[in-house]
Parts: structure tokens; C-alpha cells; sequence
């Protein structure tokens, strides 16, 4: 006999959100634009933050609405347009329902706090803009 779960009361939905970065694979080489994608389970907006591992700085994407299937996606600034950005380490990372009020553009010291958080995944930055 299988047993299935069904996130209707609120504790269980708890247990049930999940939030995924699915593209870029962790380890990926990508553009200063690249398209992030996930699905958010538990959630309606989801946050995207960019973070250079030379640097003490977490950047703030535009947020994004998923779609009422859970799929979302932005296109996302990692580093800057300018070739000395290039060919660097970086971190992405997806939060849904922020514990604090963030804001495209803003520039945080530490990774902010969701009620959802994705994986932190790696990248490198390549020589193509």
C-alpha cells in the first residue's frame, strides 16, 4: 500500500515548499546575463542573489513572479559587462519570503534569509558577454 502526502493544513505545507535552482547546473560556465531557472513549491515570488566570491557583496536581483505552476525565471547579472569581469567564481542563490525586506539592486553583506532557500549553487564566468 503507498502512502501519500497532501499538503493541506498549514504545518504540513511547511513541510511540503521547496524551492530549486534547476538551470545553470552547479559547476556551469555562464554569460554576465544568464537566465536562471527554477520551481517554487509554496510560493509566489521568488528572489534571486548573486554573489562574487572575491568580494564581500551579495547582489540583489529583480524579483520574479512563478507561474502558477511553480516554474520562474530571470535573467540575472553576474559581475558586470566589462571584460575584467570575466572568467570569476561566483555563487547564486534563490529565496522565496524573505525574513527582511530586500530590494532589487540593493547590495547585502551576508546571504538574506527566506522562509523558502534554495541550494547555493557555483558558476564561472565566462569570456562571453
Amino acid at each position: 500500500m503507498a502512502i501519500q502526502f497532501l499538503c493541506l493544513a498549514p504545518i504540513q505545507r511547511a513541510f511540503c515548499a521547496n524551492l530549486t535552482i534547476d538551470t545553470p547546473a552547479d559547476g556551469a560556465s555562464v554569460s554576465w546575463r544568464p537566465i536562471v531557472k527554477g520551481t517554487v513549491d509554496g510560493a509566489s515570488t521568488v528572489w534571486v542573489i548573486v554573489h562574487a566570491l572575491e568580494k564581500s557583496e551579495y547582489w540583489v536581483q529583480p524579483k520574479v513572479t512563478a507561474r502558477k505552476s511553480g516554474q520562474w525565471q530571470i535573467k540575472a547579472y553576474v559581475g558586470n559587462s566589462t571584460p575584467t569581469a570575466n572568467i570569476r567564481d561566483f555563487e547564486i542563490k534563490a529565496i522565496a519570503n524573505p525574513t527582511e525586506t530586500i530590494a532589487e539592486g540593493q547590495v547585502l553583506e551576508v546571504w538574506p534569509v527566506g522562509q523558502l532557500n534554495s541550494k547555493v549553487i557555483k558558476v564561472i564566468r565566462n569570456k562571453q558577454n
